[in-house]
C-alpha cells in the first residue's frame, strides 16, 4: 500500500467517524427535544432553544457531508460490493420489510380495501427480497437490481401514505423528519445498486451513505422512543421507523466494513484525470 493510499484511507476513516458522531449528536438533540419540549399537537414549544439548535446541527451536518465528500475525500475508483458482514446485517431491513408486509396484509384483508396498503404489501415483499439477496446472492445480481427498484418504490409509497395521515399536522417536524428519512434511504439504496454493478461515483456514495445514516437515525430512534414514552397523540409510522432503524444498522455496518476493508477492495489509487472526472 502506498503512502498516498494510506492517506486516502485515513481520510475516509476520519470522515466516517465524524459522520457517526454528528449523527449521534443530532439524534440525541431531537430525542431530547421530543422528551422535554414537545406538545402533543405536533409541534415544539414556542421559544424552545434545543429544537432549533438540533435542527441547525442536522442541516449543517448534511452540508458538511457534501463539502467533505466533494473536496476532501480522495476515494478509490469504485466502491466495493457489500462484504459478508454487511450481507448478514442486510437481514435486519429484510425482516423489517417482511413485518411491514404482514401489517399491510391485515389492512388489505379488512372490509375497506385501501389501494395504498395493497401497493405497500407488494412492494414491501419486493424490498424484503432485495435485502435477502444481499445476503444470499453473489453480487452483482439481476435479482438485486430488479428488487432494489421495488424498494425505492416502497419508500415512495410510504412517503405518500405519511401525507395522507391527517392525524399529524402536514408541517409537523415529525412528518418532516420521516420524509427526510425516506429521501436518505432512497439515496442510499440507489447508490448501493450502482455500487453492486461497479457504476458508483465514490464521492457521491460516501455522501449518500453518511446522509442516510444521519436522516435514518434522526427520524427513527427519537420517534420510536418518543412513541414508547407516549409523547405523540397519534403516530402511525411505527413499522416504517423500525425499517429505518434496521436500514440504519445495515448502512452503519456497510460504512464501517467499507473503510476498514482490504486495500485491494477500495484503495486502488486514481489518476489526476480520473479524479477530475468524478
Amino acid at each position: 500500500m502506498t503512502s498516498s493510499t494510506t492517506s486516502d484511507k485515513q481520510r475516509a476513516l476520519i470522515f466516517s467517524i465524524i459522520a457517526l458522531v454528528l449523527t449521534a449528536l443530532a439524534a440525541a438533540g431531537r430525542l431530547c427535544s421530543l422528551l422535554f419540549f414537545y406538545d402533543k399537537i405536533g409541534y415544539y414549544q414556542r421559544g424552545a432553544v434545543l429544537p432549533v439548535v438540533s435542527n441547525i446541527l442536522f442541516a449543517a451536518s448534511v452540508v458538511f457531508f457534501a463539502i467533505a465528500a466533494l473536496f476532501w475525500l480522495k476515494p478509490a475508483k469504485t466502491v466495493a460490493v457489500p462484504s459478508k458482514t454487511a450481507g448478514y446485517a442486510a437481514l435486519l431491513p429484510a425482516l423489517a420489510l417482511a413485518a411491514c408486509a404482514v401489517f399491510s396484509l391485515d389492512r388489505v384483508l379488512s372490509p375497506e380495501l385501501n389501494i395504498l396498503y395493497l401497493l405497500n404489501l407488494l412492494l414491501a415483499v419486493v424490498g424484503a427480497v432485495f435485502f435477502f439477496s444481499l445476503t444470499f446472492c453473489r453480487q452483482p445480481s439481476t435479482l438485486s437490481v430488479l428488487t432494489g427498484v421495488g424498494t425505492i418504490l416502497w419508500l415512495a409509497i410510504s412517503w405518500l401514505r405519511s401525507y395522507r395521515d391527517f392525524t399529524v399536522p402536514m408541517n409537523s417536524p415529525d412528518k418532516l423528519f420521516f420524509n427526510l428519512g425516506c429521501i436518505g434511504a432512497t439515496l442510499f439504496v440507489f447508490s448501493e445498486l450502482r455500487a453492486i454493478y461497479g457504476m458508483s461515483k465514490p464521492r457521491f456514495y460516501y455522501f449518500s451513505i453518511s446522509t442516510a445514516i444521519l436522516t435514518l437515525a434522526v427520524s427513527s430512534i427519537p420517534s420510536l422512543i418518543g412513541n414508547a414514552c407516549g409523547i405523540f397523540a397519534s403516530y402511525s409510522l411505527t413499522f416504517e421507523d423500525l425499517f429505518f432503524l434496521a436500514l440504519l444498522i445495515y448502512a452503519t455496518v456497510r460504512l464501517i466494513t467499507l473503510v476498514s476493508s482490504k486495500p485491494t477492495e477500495i484503495d486502488e489509487a486514481v489518476s489526476p484525470s480520473e479524479e477530475a472526472q468524478e
